[in-house]
């Protein structure tokens, strides 16, 4: 998942541009109602070429570049940004004339404690800063949600305030990409934990809002169905069945709890993968 998670929160800031400069205003950053884009993420110097997760330039009326943002997603330290977060913010202010600045979006606060050390530049004192956001930089609620939004609130608070997190989920729920609306789901649910599974809990209660309860019961049962599946592999890897790749896509797509519980019954004393999905 922290793979997955890191991919999933660039296309984050990549659905939602304005998402950039949404952080930069929360962290206290003077910044007009400049035009976001995306723009190549790689800064090119001579040793050699340092890419970012992404690059925002913020253009004005006239197209003219007044910001540019490096945003980089950090689940873990890793001593080799020290080195090149400095480089990065340098070649894109040579390369694009303008100011630039490095916002590092953080899921954890060691992480984002490490983030936001100086970094000593050489003799004389100058150091580098980026900014950082962190879980405790996150406000609970955003004076002006997006789904975006709402899904860093949940992934800051969602573990402590369950309030917050139903209100991520649905903010997220609703999304008319549904496998962006999963991502983002799966993103959240691996970093809250059991917090995400006692929401669902509350959401398939409800009767207030009926697409919501529904939305919530069927998410509720792929990842059910998934972790059956799981299940039901390793089994046949204990036991020593050989399964075809056929077979094993087939088991990962089921969606059925009824017949996983049934393949997952005849997987104690079946002979063959056959035997066992034979219905």
């Amino acid at each position: 998942m922290p793979s997955q998670a890191h991919a999933v929160l660039v296309d984050l800031f990549r659905q939602s541009q304005s998402l950039t400069l949404d952080l930069l205003r929360t962290a206290g950053v003077q910044v007009r109602n400049w035009q976001p884009t995306i723009v190549d993420s790689t800064r090119p110097v001579t040793s050699s070429d340092y890419h970012v997760d992404l690059a925002v330039r913020c253009s004005d009326g006239r197209r003219k570049t007044r910001l540019l943002v490096l945003v980089e997603i950090q689940l873990q330290t890793d001593r080799d940004k020290l080195r090149s977060w400095p480089l990065y913010q340098a070649a894109a202010r040579a390369q694009y004339e303008c100011d630039a600045c490095l916002l590092v979006v953080a899921l954890t606060e060691r992480v984002a404690r490490w983030a936001r050390k100086p970094i000593p530049l050489g003799p004389g004192g100058s150091v580098f800063r980026a900014i950082v956001f962190g879980p405790s930089d996150v406000p609970h609620h955003f004076e002006h949600p997006t789904p975006e939004l709402s899904l860093l609130s949940g992934l800051a608070h969602g573990k402590t305030d369950p309030a917050t997190l139903d209100a991520a989920i649905t903010a997220i729920a609703p999304l008319d990409d549904a496998q962006r609306s999963k991502d983002y789901m799966d993103v959240l649910r691996y970093h809250v934990g059991e917090a995400f599974e006692r929401a669902l809990e509350r959401l398939m209660a409800t009767t207030e809002h009926k697409y919501l309860s529904d939305w919530a019961r069927k998410y509720y049962d792929e990842g059910e169905a998934k972790g059956e599946a799981r299940a039901l592999l390793r089994i046949l890897a204990a036991r020593g069945l050989e399964i075809s790749d056929e077979a094993r896509a087939q088991v990962l797509a089921c969606q059925d709890l009824a017949r996983l519980d049934a393949w997952l019954t005849r997987a104690l004393t079946a002979t063959s993968v056959a035997e066992i999905i034979a219905s």
